[in-house]
């Protein structure tokens, strides 16, 4: 249940593995909360070298490399754009880089680090593009990067397909256990016309972000408390840039992303604000704040102009580690709360769902 990033991950690999497995989503929300995501590949400059987060990234990121080219080799376009530049934006920042570079080396993972005057250089030589006042050093990684998820999700449902996978435009509106496999109603819409429809499966997956949680709520007290997520906006904004500036990777400053586009295009995003839905000011005020890189943006930034804006909501979870994945009873299984890394733990968080049907 949910077609988001995560969804999409977990269907297609279930599919491919040979299991019989339906979509049931509505299909106006068939990007999910993934419709927030720029789609940028943090794993290798994750601050942490263990634990079940950088376990999860590691994978992942090898992960996407096989989907890849087996996407490709299906004759699907799921580029990966390599690279990602970390700017510092004070020296206690730069030290914490260069200490994770080191730290990497011994991992055999290659990370750079440059100074001011370095970057500086770059800028020049056109390798970058005018930094944000106060850089004082940065971190290159050669291996993260980013991906357009929508691109990525598309290729993963129609290859699914040829799996064999199904797709319903569909709400669940109820989960039953039912001697020993699961009933589920749903309210569906086929050629405009509404109908309601209940199906029995072995196995639940729950990838349906925030409502996940309202669809526990009727199985077990315990199970629907113990799990709590809440909804954070994350806006973006699509720039035309006032002058032809190209360089290669993305870039992240203070939490803010920048994807460089193809044609003088640039993504920028994304705002974290508490809320189900932000308000007119509220947003407003946020993508103004975001697109002036909280008061250090360059001038071709601040003379871009605004081809679009969208936002959509995340799943974060309350009083534990994202993401949440856990099987809640026998043949349920919840993969959500993944809340700004839902595109780079997709394929890990398709692996350890697959990895509990076969076990």
């Amino acid at each position: 249940m949910g077609s988001g990033f995560v969804g999409c991950c977990t269907a297609w690999l279930l599919s491919k593995q040979g299991f019989d497995v339906t979509i049931i989503s509505p299909r106006k929300d068939i990007t999910g909360g993934s419709i927030a995501a720029l789609g940028l590949l943090m794993a290798n400059v994750f601050q942490r070298s263990s634990g079940r987060n950088w376990r999860l990234r590691q994978q992942s990121l090898a992960l996407f490399g096989q989907w890849q080219q087996e996407l490709e080799a299906a004759g699907f376009e799921v580029p990966i754009q390599r690279g990602l530049w970390m700017l510092a934006n004070s020296s206690n920042q730069f030290e914490k880089q260069q200490a994770l570079a080191e730290k990497r080396k011994k991992e055999n993972i290659k990370l750079e680090t440059f100074d001011p005057i370095q970057l500086n250089n770059f800028v020049n030589s056109g390798r970058l593009p005018e930094l944000p006042k106060g850089v004082c050093g940065a971190l290159w990684s050669e291996f993260d990067g980013q991906l357009e998820p929508q691109q990525w999700m598309q290729a993963l449902l129609r290859n699914g397909q040829n799996y064999g996978l199904e797709i319903i435009d569909g709400l669940v509106n109820q989960l039953k256990q039912d001697c020993g496999s699961w009933q589920v109603s749903w309210l569906g819409n086929s050629n405009d016309q509404k109908y309601s429809e209940n199906r029995k499966f072995d196995v639940i997956l729950l990838c349906s972000g925030l409502a996940s949680t309202e669809l526990l709520k009727p199985l077990a007290e315990d199970i629907s408390t113990a799990i709590t997520l809440q909804p954070v906006i994350g806006q973006a904004l699509e720039l035309k840039l006032p002058t032809d500036i190209n360089w290669q990777g993305s870039i992240n400053w203070d939490g803010i992303n920048l994807v460089p586009r193809a044609g003088g295009r640039l993504w920028l995003g994304a705002t974290l604000e508490p809320a189900q839905t932000a308000s007119e000011m509220g947003a407003t005020g946020a993508l103004q704040a975001m697109q002036h890189l909280n008061g250090a943006a360059p001038e071709w930034l601040k003379r871009a102009q605004i081809l679009r804006k969208w936002q959509g909501v995340r799943a974060q979870p309350l009083k534990r580690t994202a993401p949440v994945l856990e099987l809640l009873l026998p043949g349920l299984m919840i993969l959500a709360g993944h809340y700004r890394n839902g595109i780079l733990l997709g394929p890990a968080s398709a692996a350890w769902a697959a990895a509990n049907i076969l076990n």
